[in-house]
């Protein structure tokens, strides 16, 4: 039985040394992997609470009374079932885990090559800045495909058709609207998040 152990240990350890080896060798792959596994589990998790958000934003007819949050959750549930809480599941994982993946990495090479080991809080902004700016404009095709798919205002009844028909009425400039009102909403808070995160590391025993 030891002995069993002992083998089973040892094979284990082999077949997963060339993945550690890679990991050890490129640490900004690792920083990448581990935002992208924590992108998925927040994605699968809060994916109701983002389709409601984005219905509660879509613009009311004249005349038309908005639903408050939990009206619009039993209208979903009662007119898409449970699962239509569900729906844009696929963009969103397909925005958020390379999205905070990229945002990690990037984060982690900014911080290699340009970091200090004490950073200051103006360097832990700018930082967190440019990563989010890097990954926010690489990934805004799918976010807006995302947005537009979740809202339930346009008749798509799949990702391609939505990418089909915003390609071919609004060409690449479609793909790319909002860029800026985006950016200024997400990469300012990702400076701010990782500069009280950086401080609050050094406060905290």
């Amino acid at each position: 039985m030891h002995d069993c152990a002992y083998h089973t240990d040892d094979s284990a350890h082999m077949v997963h040394s060339p993945a550690m080896e890679i990991v050890q060798t490129y640490p900004f792959l690792k920083s990448f992997l581990a935002g992208s596994v924590s992108g998925t589990c927040s994605t699968l998790l809060f994916q109701p609470l983002d389709l409601i958000k984005t219905r509660l934003q879509n613009p009311t007819k004249s005349g038309q009374t908005r639903n408050g949050m939990f009206k619009l959750f039993i209208h979903v549930v009662r007119n898409e079932k449970l699962v239509g809480l569900w729906r844009g599941t696929v963009p969103s994982i397909m925005r958020c885990v390379p999205g905070v993946g990229m945002y990690f990495s990037s984060l982690h090479w900014l911080q290699s090559n340009f970091g200090t080991k004490d950073p200051s809080p103006l360097e832990s902004v700018c930082f967190g800045v440019l990563a989010r700016s890097f990954a926010g404009a690489t990934l805004l095709p799918v976010t807006v495909i995302k947005t537009r798919y979740e809202s339930g205002v346009y008749s798509y009844n799949s990702l391609s058709e939505a990418l089909f028909k915003i390609y071919k009425n609004e060409g690449r400039k479609g793909l790319f609207s909002g860029m800026i009102p985006t950016l200024f909403r997400d990469a300012p808070f990702s400076g701010i998040y990782l500069m009280f995160y950086t401080q609050a590391k050094k406060i905290v025993p």
